[in-house]
């Protein structure tokens, strides 16, 4: 299993490595190759311009030749920059693309892909051994409301304390991912039903945020759902534990601050 907040790598096979390169490196040499034979007209084309120059070194034939000596630095220096940012903007471009399948923006923070990968993988191998397998849906309590009351700022940093909450009490044995907005995920390895409890009693009941004057407490729901070694879809036993009924909160808010 990896560890909550890691991401695994997948090789591929060489030839579908091949497939995908063919096409692209077909596409750079004919870019090369144009951009040699624009290069080698210009040389041409400049070094005749230079020798009238010498022939004949007059005013006009050398503020010519320095004239177009300057567009030729000018032009390429131009697309020698604009190659290079290109680059650089398709490389971290391709680098978001391929993070976004599987990592959230909140904390990089595997997301609900990865959760669902994980689950593929887990499930035979829970049946094998026949231990199962808790997953804990973990979300903020009427977050819009709170949204409204307190402000986007309030909310995203109630969003957070959660996640850093769950990211410091999960095992790395176990796996945390963040499913969509206010909504976590926890999947506790080899571990039944009660045996989650013991888990839950460490995360606390309500996450405290300030607004910047006084601490407010956000309620946290959990609903916990046991792989039942019958489930053959990932998407199933994900949608189960998201539909299970949310468990009655019995943490009270802390002293000295007050429900959001």
């Amino acid at each position: 299993m990896a560890p909550s907040g890691s991401v695994e790598v997948v090789s591929v096979g060489e030839d579908a490595m091949d497939a995908e390169a063919g096409p692209a490196s077909g596409t750079r040499r004919r870019k090369t190759l144009i951009r040699l034979v624009t290069m080698v007209t210009w040389g041409m084309v400049f070094a005749f311009q230079a020798g009238l120059t010498v022939r004949n070194p007059g005013p006009v034939n050398i503020i010519s030749t320095g004239a177009f000596g300057l567009l030729f630095v000018v032009v390429y220096a131009q697309l020698f920059l604009v190659g290079w940012l290109g680059q650089r903007r398709w490389s971290r471009l391709t680098a978001r693309l391929h993070g976004s399948a599987y990592l959230s923006d909140l904390e990089n923070l595997p997301n609900r892909n990865y959760l669902l990968s994980e689950l593929r993988r887990e499930m035979p191998r829970a049946r094998r051994a026949g231990t199962p397998f808790v997953l804990i849906v973990l979300s903020l309590d009427n977050l819009d409301g709170i949204r409204a009351r307190r402000g986007e700022e309030f909310a995203d940093r109630a969003i957070n304390g959660l996640a850093s909450v769950l990211k410091r009490f999960t095992r790395t044995s176990d796996f945390v991912a963040h499913l969509d907005g206010h909504r976590f995920c926890v999947m506790l390895n080899e571990c039944t039903y009660e045996d989650s409890f013991i888990y839950l009693r460490r995360v606390p009941g309500t996450i405290a945020v300030s607004d910047g004057h006084r601490m407010y407490e956000v309620p946290v729901s959990a609903r916990v759902s046991q792989y039942d070694m019958e489930g053959l879809y990932a998407t199933d036993v994900l949608r189960e534990a998201e539909e299970a009924q949310p468990l009655r909160r019995q943490q009270e808010p802390r002293y000295g601050s007050e429900a959001a």
